[in-house]
């Protein structure tokens, strides 16, 4: 048995009685850093240590060669979330990564509706302590609960908001999604609704976030608001 990768108990293994192997893995290593255009003699832009490291490829998928389509995908979104060190030929490659989005196409079904091939996605980012406490704490401040009529009152106008599918939203813009589904018709995960995502293109209606880099998905533009 040949084991390609590993990552928490998921193999990319070829042995006689199954064949699941990795494809196009891509990472990048980025500097942080921000444009300075206030301070005179300063200059243009200051470092600020380095951007999370990114991990994807995909995977075939051929339940010939021993596989359970629909139940590895299940097992995948299962660990969406989840962080753990990526092995790569045996040796540890990049920091602990976080997977952070699970992505099934190219879906060959039978006359019975099973999955018999497919293609599975996986994007991965460098697991971060620090967002995860700050979204806990999130977490937990709304669990003190209050009642509507308070939340209502003490809740303050954001004009940001209020403004979001006006003329304030543009190309090159920084937006969160607040709707329950892409204009695709897919769920949007939590993690997505949390980000922030660049506007990439905006279509009367619908907007696209996140081309081509980042999530990559058209969304309803009145249901964006600016970050």
């Amino acid at each position: 048995m040949a084991v390609m990768a590993k990552w928490r108990t998921k193999k990319w293994e070829v042995s006689t009685k199954k064949v699941t192997a990795l494809s196009g893995l891509s990472t990048s290593a980025k500097i942080k850093a921000e444009t300075n255009a206030d301070l005179e003699n300063s200059p243009s832009t200051n470092e600020r240590g380095m951007e999370l490291v990114p991990l994807s490829f995909e995977t075939q998928l051929h339940s010939a060669a021993g596989v359970d389509v629909r139940a590895e995908y299940e097992s995948w979104v299962d660990l969406v979330k989840k962080s753990g060190t990526f092995f790569l030929a045996g040796k540890k490659f990049g920091p602990t990564m976080q997977l952070q989005e699970v992505g099934l196409s190219d879906v060959q079904l039978d006359d019975f509706g099973r999955m018999r091939t497919a293609k599975l996605s996986l994007r991965f980012e460098e697991y971060n302590p620090t967002t995860v406490m700050v979204l806990a704490t999130s977490t937990s401040a709304l669990n003190v609960g209050a009642k509507t009529a308070s939340k209502s009152e003490l809740k303050p106008e954001n004009p940001q908001i209020v403004s979001a599918t006006s003329s304030s939203l543009k190309v090159g813009s920084m937006a969160k999604p607040t709707g329950e589904k892409y204009a695709t018709g897919q769920k949007i995960p939590q993690w997505v609704k949390d980000r922030s995502h660049v506007v990439s293109q905006i279509n009367g209606a619908k907007t696209l976030l996140g081309s081509p880099s980042g999530i990559n998905s058209w969304v309803f533009t009145d249901e964006l608001t600016l970050a």
